[in-house]
């Protein structure tokens, strides 16, 4: 199991944009992209240098279960001097299929082979508590193949 703690607000993989040009011998050349100044390239970037550190191993092969905890910053009208602040629900804005995508792309390559390997994918949302601060934890699990599976 590889578990990892990331310590940044997690942000969800936008949706991917589309350019298209057009060459001098009129063939038209078209290109799907991420902005290079989208957030998410920095969070990506920070799970894949907290994976490297913590993790030195070869990638996962097989089948995965990845488990991905996600805390976000506590809102402004959440914030009470003298109530408890537990963590909450999150059921706003990112989707988190979407941060999900943002965190298997990064760990691609890295921690696995390919994110077409994970086949049982856990994600929660949460505002972080009073004393927390947002972050991202993530644990991989490899299962065991299937009986007549080679």
């Amino acid at each position: 199991m590889i578990e990892l703690h990331i310590p940044a607000v997690p942000i969800a993989q936008p949706r991917q944009r589309t350019r298209a040009d057009i060459k001098d011998d009129g063939i038209i050349a078209v290109q799907n992209y991420t902005p290079t100044k989208h957030a998410v390239n920095v969070f990506k970037a920070t799970v894949r240098m907290v994976a490297a550190v913590q993790y030195k191993g070869a990638p996962l092969e097989g089948p995965l279960r990845v488990e991905i905890v996600l805390v976000f910053p506590r809102p402004r009208k959440l914030i009470w001097k003298t109530r408890p602040m537990p963590r909450r629900w999150h059921t706003i804005a990112p989707d988190s299929d979407n941060v999900a995508k943002a965190v298997k792309d990064s760990l691609s390559q890295l921690t696995f082979r390919d994110d077409s390997q994970v086949c049982d994918l856990d994600v929660k949302k949460f505002i972080a508590a009073g004393d927390e601060q947002p972050h991202a934890t993530i644990k991989i699990i490899q299962l065991a193949t299937l009986q007549g599976e080679e």
